[in-house]
């Protein structure tokens, strides 16, 4: 597919991405009944739920996943929800025919939703550049990979390559079915839709939800749900954690309906909740854990307001405070003594910790991965919090969250001590995770800073008079101490992410697509090609769907990769270098002086200098990169089949 220069050519696939992500989810969690802006905040989750799940199944059955499969097991979906809420949310109070219908939209949410979407698309956009910008990220090999394995193979499960959660990829491949933009600039339109609609539309979701319904909140919502670096920008680029960046989109989506059900006590609601949890563990199961972990601190939070408020006795809330503790003390015991695949995630570790002052500096004042501390965040975050305590103590809960979220940070940047993996490895360990975790609860937070504003202003005898006036300073003051003061250091970061000063941090530039692109076309259909993953050559898959032994960076530490990588230079005294080569189909070598940053050399010491390598033959250099044609292990009169060169995994 050509080149995809012009943001108005991606129109057509944001749309698809933007429907596939919200229309099954919608129907389902309506069938469910539940409405308005909860419901369409939530469907994100409920979709790739659905998408994720059914198209695993679909593979299982032999059926090839497209839109038609979609289209079915969406209108399964339906029914079954329309049954569920039949059996279980019979008691459920009527809804109003209006709210019935449409769920009673209100236009000032809309509108806020419109201001969060274009401040998002006015600072993504000019920062990304083009929509085929590759972000220099060794995990966008890894997703780009797979999505293109999707799209071949039609086998969008779970399993394909390698078990890892589907349902960020599963989404963005079947956005991309009408065939209407290639998989780079597809995947980078579907992070856009994540970080422009998906998530604007759940904070003005859970703004609403914990702050109120006026029109400054929620027009503060809109522009709240801009006023972080930490989310969406940092995992728009870094990472690149895409899975991630989705998982955290959707959160507030989920938290907001929640919130309601909590309120509401329907049954219709908490079914809806719950059929977003799937999706959700689909995309990244940290993203279940967060819910998890904000539900117990909202619940701990009421309990004792509860006791502060005589509503229920002290030693209520002491045992059931009690109950809390031990099962979350188990919990964390147990789940990686369960799971072996989360005991390896627990088991990251970071270098560079820092004292816990520094830590809180990070998080407090959004100074991750960046030099400056963002004050104006930092002022908005105090306003906030303080006219939460002294006039809005329902949302105390949500500070209490994004409380939890600090002192997760601080542990993951702070602690050496073994026992804080069970708490912070759910998230890798990482603070970077945790930082964009934070921005959660934290556009609450700065949401609340606009009436913090307005009621300090109505004290100015000259401006008490106008109550418009302060109303709007309030919420513009958002923006300005945000995106105003600091937009140059967010665009710095996402260019930066896109377009790296330094050389060796660029996976593959313009020019060196091109080379490859044209040596590309050179390798017979189904023919595989091996090269040292850190010179660029796994992204010819993606790109150019040639059928590479290595999609992603660096080369896997068992199997063939492993073999090939560190036996090709001597595959004439290898004879399990010549099975591995003939098991993938691979025919066809890659050369290029150019090295990624994240390079591992002992494990691709068989591909250096393939020039001095005997068993190949150069076959045509196109600027920094050679293409050689493999005549050793008998493979110079080999008819090549159509066997698939082996996948890496992330």
């Amino acid at each position: 597919m050509a080149r995809m220069a012009y943001w108005q050519d991606t129109i057509p696939t944001f749309v698809v991405l933007t429907v596939v992500l919200f229309l099954p989810g919608w129907l389902v969690v309506r069938a469910l009944g539940a409405r308005g802006l909860e419901a369409l905040a939530v469907s994100p989750a409920v979709s790739t739920g659905l998408i994720a799940a059914f198209a695993t199944v679909a593979q299982r059955l032999g059926v090839r996943w497209g839109l038609l499969p979609l289209v079915v097991a969406t209108l399964l979906a339906v029914v079954v929800a329309w049954l569920a809420r039949r059996l279980f949310g019979r008691h459920d109070a009527d809804l109003h025919p209006a709210r019935r219908l449409l769920g009673r939209p209100r236009p000032d949410a809309v509108a806020a939703i419109a201001i969060g979407a274009v401040l998002a698309l006015a600072t993504i956009l000019p920062a990304m550049g083009r929509p085929d910008e590759l972000v220099d990220s060794p995990d966008a090999v890894y997703h780009l990979g797979r999505i293109k394995t999707f799209l071949e193979t039609g086998n969008f499960s779970i399993a394909n390559p390698t078990f890892y959660p589907n349902g960020f990829h599963s989404w963005v491949a079947t956005g991309l079915l009408p065939g209407t933009a290639g998989v780079l600039p597809g995947t980078n339109i579907a992070t856009i839709v994540l970080a422009a609609v998906a998530w604007p539309v759940g904070c003005v979701a859970l703004v609403r939800h914990a702050l109120g319904t006026s029109r400054l909140v929620t027009y503060a919502a809109g522009l709240a749900s801009a006023a972080f670096i930490a989310f969406p920008t940092t995992l728009l680029g870094w990472g690149v954690l895409w899975p991630n960046l989705m998982a955290t989109a959707l959160t507030p989506g989920a938290l907001a309906l929640m919130l309601q059900a909590a309120r509401s006590g329907r049954v219709g609601q908490w079914l809806a909740f719950a059929a977003a949890m799937p999706g959700l563990a689909l995309i990244q199961p940290n993203a279940l854990v967060a819910l998890v972990a904000f539900a117990l601190v909202w619940f701990v939070t009421a309990r004792l307001r509860a006791g502060l408020l005589h509503h229920i006795t002290w030693p209520k809330v002491a045992r059931d405070l009690a109950v809390v503790a031990v099962l979350v003390a188990a919990g964390l015991v147990a789940a990686p003594a369960v799971s072996a695949q989360l005991a390896s995630t627990q088991s990251y570790q970071w270098k560079d910790k820092v004292s816990i002052w520094t830590a809180l500096v990070e998080v407090v004042g959004g100074r991750v991965l960046i030099f400056d501390v963002l004050w104006g965040l930092l002022v908005l975050l105090a306003l906030g919090i303080g006219w939460i305590v002294l006039r809005a103590r329902a949302a105390l809960p949500v500070v209490a969250m994004w409380l939890a979220c600090v002192a997760l940070y601080v542990l993951a940047a702070w602690s050496t001590m073994s026992w804080t993996a069970l708490v912070t490895g759910y998230w890798y360990n990482d603070k970077v995770r945790l930082a964009s975790l934070a921005a959660v609860p934290g556009v609450v937070l700065v949401a609340a800073s606009a009436p913090a504003v307005r009621e300090l202003l109505s004290r100015v005898p000259a401006l008490g008079r106008r109550p418009v006036v302060p109303a709007v300073v309030g919420a513009l003051v958002i923006p300005a101490l945000t995106l105003g003061l600091n937009g140059g250091t967010r665009d710095d970061m996402l260019t930066g992410f896109f377009r790296p000063n330094q050389p060796q941090k660029v996976i593959l530039s313009k020019t060196e697509q091109a080379s490859l692109g044209r040596l590309a076309a050179l390798i017979p259909a189904g023919q595989g090609v091996v090269g040292r993953p850190e010179n660029g050559s796994p992204l010819m898959w993606p790109l150019f769907g040639t059928n590479t032994l290595y999609r992603s960076i660096p080369i896997p530490t068992t199997g063939d990769q492993i073999v090939i990588g560190t036996g090709f230079n001597d595959m004439a005294h290898r004879p399990d270098v010549c099975e591995a080569l003939a098991r993938n189909n691979v025919r066809w070598a890659i050369d290029s002086p150019h090295v990624y940053w994240l390079d591992k050399p002992e494990r691709s010491s068989g591909l250096k200098d393939l020039g001095k390598v005997g068993g190949v033959v150069a076959v045509r250099t196109d600027g920094e990169y050679t293409l050689y044609r493999i005549i050793g292990c008998g493979l110079g009169g080999a008819v090549a089949g159509a066997g698939a060169a082996g996948a890496g995994a992330s």
